[in-house]
């Protein structure tokens, strides 16, 4: 029997260079508990109420509170050195960055324009193909599922009065 073939480095070096791994949870939870007071702050301007009276901010300022208290419990964690120990959080997936962000902007601008049912179709689809393990086969049927689901939920379940086709 010959012996197991040890696996290769990761890429970027050795998990414990410091030069060339980052603890993912400080950084993580850092832009969670930003974004977390961004909402926070930006829900002041919808007026809060108070409990008996809520306001249109109250959610969104909760929601907030909520994502700073995440955050900074992540970031916590990730500063103590408990966190999750991640190798190439340098190198950023330009992919995934592009399709995330072309996808929110499609569903932004073609709802009026594709309708409902096209709109979440192709968001989806260019949602799926950040990833860049998925084949194009699996992105469509993954669409079509997720098509189905908020036809589902959004037009049947809670009857919203959506243009559906363009």
């Amino acid at each position: 029997m010959s012996a197991p073939v040890p696996a290769p480095p990761p890429v970027g070096g050795p998990p414990d260079d410091p030069e060339t791994s980052t603890r993912g949870d400080l950084v993580a939870g850092s832009l969670l508990a930003v974004l977390g007071a961004a909402f926070a702050v930006g829900a002041h301007g919808y007026g809060l109420g108070d409990f008996r009276t809520m306001g249109a901010g109250m959610f969104p300022f909760l929601v907030g509170l909520v994502l700073v208290a995440l955050g900074v419990s992540i970031a916590l964690k990730g500063a103590r050195g408990t966190g999750e120990l991640t190798v190439g959080l340098t190198r950023i997936p330009w992919r995934g960055v592009v399709c995330i962000a072309g996808a929110v902007l499609l569903f932004g601008t073609a709802l009026e324009h594709l309708g409902f049912v096209l709109t979440v179709a192709l968001t989806a689809l260019v949602a799926c193909l950040a990833s860049p393990t998925i084949s194009i086969i699996r992105a469509a049927l993954c669409s079509l599922g997720i098509t189905v689901a908020c036809y589902a939920v959004f037009v049947l379940g809670l009857q919203l009065r959506l243009p559906l086709w363009p």
